[in-house]
């Protein structure tokens, strides 16, 4: 192959204007995009499916302190007991039911707050102390 075949071939595969390719990367990243989420809306689907959740689920390693650890121990039971006492079917289960309950309510929750109060609440301060 000459150098003009390469300097031609080069070329024609490099010549394109930059917004044709950026329109089509911006295509193909919404079709990624929703292609990503139809797939972890169908991965949530098989994992709330999922037999041996310690084997299908990722693992995820939390460090807590006393007081917190004390907090999570008593919600659980108190959550497990009035969902034992209802009509409901749910037996409830640690890992499988309850820690993706509180992580998922806990996202919501930051999702839904303020920068200023996340910082306030790391830095120690209580909501009731910032009013």
């Amino acid at each position: 192959m000459s150098d003009d075949d390469l300097d031609d071939r080069l070329s024609k595969r490099f010549d394109t204007d930059g917004d044709e390719d950026e329109s089509m990367n911006d295509t193909k990243s919404q079709t990624d995009m929703s292609s990503s989420t139809s797939q972890t809306s169908q991965n949530a689907q098989k994992n709330k499916k999922a037999q041996n959740i310690k084997k299908e689920w990722n693992v995820r390693s939390f460090y807590l302190d006393d007081d917190l650890d004390a907090e999570v121990t008593t919600a659980f039971k108190r959550l497990d007991l009035a969902v034992s006492e209802s009509d409901s079917d749910v037996d409830l289960k640690k890992t499988r039911h309850f820690y993706p309950l509180l992580v998922e309510l806990g996202l919501e929750r930051v999702e839904d707050m303020d920068i200023e109060a996340i910082v306030d609440r790391l830095e120690g301060h209580s909501p009731d102390e910032a009013e």
